[in-house]
């Protein structure tokens, strides 16, 4: 008996995907949930505050994450810079300003999804990472400070999300293989543990 192939076979979705997707679901409920906690006001005024946000890592046009002028291995190295930046201000987060429930998850994927990344880089030990602020200054900030802070942290990790995901899906429709082409087994290792 033969199998009827002419229906479209479901596509699997790739697990740095799917990891992706998931931080930046989660990322987003923890920023509109946050910012309603914090201001009082509906998300949609959000852009009323455009002008008080701190500034963060986000993907610039030098860092060819575009379609245009775009570079795997360069993309790549950046989103791995400036996840670690922002896993570094989920910490201040956790330890002086969140109480949501989904702060640990937001946390966790970031881990997972830096650690993927991690396994891809011919040399992720070179990459520099720097914080562009230091959340330790914040000790003597005022409440009102700490709440732009941690909204700015959250909207700019949102944002820099958007795009570190359309990039690695850029790269995954195009069969990039990403950094270590020397590597023949499949783009991704697989977790022991998977949540989804």
């Amino acid at each position: 008996m033969m199998q009827d192939t002419s229906g479209e076979q479901k596509r699997h979705k790739p697990q740095e995907i799917a990891i992706a997707d998931l931080l930046l679901r989660s990322i987003t409920r923890l920023r509109d949930e946050q910012f309603q906690k914090d201001f009082g006001e509906p998300v949609k005024n959000m852009t009323n505050y455009e002008h008080v946000r701190r500034e963060m890592p986000l993907i610039r046009s030098e860092d060819r994450c575009r379609h245009k002028n775009f570079s795997a291995p360069r993309c790549l190295k950046q989103i791995y810079a400036v996840l670690r930046i922002y896993e570094g201000h989920l910490g201040y987060l956790e330890k002086d300003n969140l109480t949501s429930a989904r702060l640990p998850d937001v946390k966790h994927w970031t881990f997972s999804l830096v650690q993927f990344i991690r396994t891809k880089m011919s040399s992720p030990e070179d990459t520099d990472v720097q914080s562009s602020s230091s959340s330790s200054s914040l000790k003597e900030e005022s409440a009102w400070m700490k709440k732009i802070y941690t909204h700015s942290i959250l909207y700019n990790f949102t944002s820099f999300l958007i795009d570190a995901n359309r990039a690695l899906k850029h790269m995954n429709d195009k069969g990039y293989d990403y950094v270590k082409t020397e590597n023949k087994g499949p783009k991704w290792p697989l977790e022991k543990h998977q949540h989804w």
